[in-house]
């Protein structure tokens, strides 16, 4: 008769679960995880800010364009085998449709003042 087979969690399950050992829950609310790289000295997690995300100056209007990504914010995030992983958040840029002045939304990712999430901690 022999034990029971075992499901298997789908990919999409698993995927969340790995993601959010990876990076913190409050990243994970505004970012998507889109892409990862290995380095011979680091691992990068490519993250996108999700779309949707309209900064509140622009919000109230109806003309909002997305307008590309900011320069990425790279900060560390957990170790493994001796590897950093970093995490590399990308913000959207958005316009007024007849305008060339940027808006994007800031979010309270690292400390202030220092390129490290708070989960990580000081010792």
């Amino acid at each position: 008769m022999g034990r029971k087979r075992l499901e298997c969690q789908s990919v999409d399950s698993l995927f969340s679960l790995v993601s959010s050992m990876l990076v913190p829950s409050r990243v994970l609310e505004d970012f998507e995880i889109w892409d990862a790289h290995e380095y011979r000295e680091r691992r990068v997690i490519e993250m996108r800010e999700k779309e949707g995300r309209i900064p509140s100056e622009l919000s109230e209007y109806g003309d909002a364009v997305f307008d590309g990504y900011y320069n990425p914010l790279e900060t560390p995030g957990h170790s493994f085998v001796c590897k950093p992983v970093c995490l590399r958040l990308f913000r959207r840029r958005y316009r007024h449709s007849n305008s060339d002045e940027h808006y994007s939304n800031g979010y309270g990712v690292t400390l202030k003042g220092v390129r490290t999430v708070p989960e990580s901690g000081f010792f």
